[in-house]
């Protein structure tokens, strides 16, 4: 599998951003990789700072910019110092999003990596969240990080819709954490099965058709860990029921501390722009959140 070389890690210097730093620098160790810290000063909010200020901004906004400058760089250097990494601070003034997708693209990136919560927590339940913008635009993968990191991960689970690319999202899951036991999992029902006893469908027949589809699951899911290295270091699991409640039940019972997710689900009706999974993921999962945006396939 191709190596990562390079993440990009974003701040705001919160206490959660905090936890996707020691991630990114972590994970810059563990891989060898390089790591540019970015920090984001809003562009609205210094035009608003330039409004109330008047006279003297120029050198009230170089003052404001130095500071954030000191601060990125000593944050890099102390990174840089506990884990043995290269990391770069980089300073952009604009939409934090769109600077994120855009420094992403001309370091060539391999990955985001972003705190769960910015600043304004409460912000982070509404649509336009840092975070779910960055997801939305970004054509490499996101690691959203919630929680403290204690070591490398250890438990990933791997929700698989059983598309073509499929394959791919646990591919990134075994290439971002090579030694932790992955487990790939499957939700399913049986179409219509609510409406088929009313159709006139035997008990027995949505019983054998059930047991049809977990079968079809578990064949599927097992042709994909064949393909994967170090399979000694994975299992699987195939469930009867909705997504949204299955995997947040695997993951309690896994104990993940890392959920790895494509994108979009076979629907692109249903789960347009962002899948509704993925949307819940974000938003409940206890653990960390790795997102594989669309299109990518599995890497050689």
């Amino acid at each position: 599998m191709k190596p990562i070389t390079t993440f990009l890690a974003a701040t705001d210097f919160s206490t959660t951003a905090g936890r996707a730093e020691e991630r990114a620098a972590l994970l810059a160790a563990e891989h060898g990789a390089c790591l540019t810290m970015l920090h984001s000063l809003s562009g609205l909010a210094l035009e608003h700072l330039r409004g109330r200020l008047l006279h003297g901004y120029a050198s009230a906004e170089a003052q404001l910019i130095r500071h954030y400058e000191d601060a990125l760089r000593l944050l890099a250097e102390n990174l840089a110092e506990r884990w043995q990494i290269e990391v770069t601070p980089l300073i952009t003034v604009g939409q934090t999003h769109c600077e994120i997708s855009r420094a992403a693209q001309e370091i060539g990136a391999d990955m985001v990596i972003l705190g769960a919560m910015g600043e304004h927590p409460a912000r982070e339940f509404f649509l336009g969240a840092t975070a779910e913008r960055v997801i939305r635009e970004a054509a490499i993968p996101v690691l959203v990080v919630r929680n403290e990191p204690d070591g490398p991960y250890q438990r990933v689970l791997v929700p698989l819709d059983l598309s073509a690319h499929s394959l791919a999202v646990a591919e990134l899951a075994r290439r971002v954490a090579p030694e932790a036991h992955l487990t790939l999992a499957h939700a399913f029902d049986v179409p219509f099965e609510g409406k088929l006893n009313f159709a006139g469908v035997s008990n027995e027949h949505i019983h054998r058709f059930r047991q049809e589809e977990r079968q079809h699951a578990q064949d599927a899911l097992q042709t994909l860990a064949n393909s994967l290295k170090n399979e000694e270091h994975y299992d699987i699991r195939v469930k009867h029921g909705m997504p949204e409640i299955v995997i947040p039940e695997l993951l309690r019972e896994k104990a993940a501390d890392m959920v790895v997710v494509g994108k979009h689900g076979q629907s692109e009706i249903v789960d347009l722009l962002l899948g509704s999974m993925t949307k819940h993921l974000l938003l409940e999962a206890p653990c960390d959140v790795l997102v594989m945006p669309p299109g990518q396939k599995a890497k050689p």
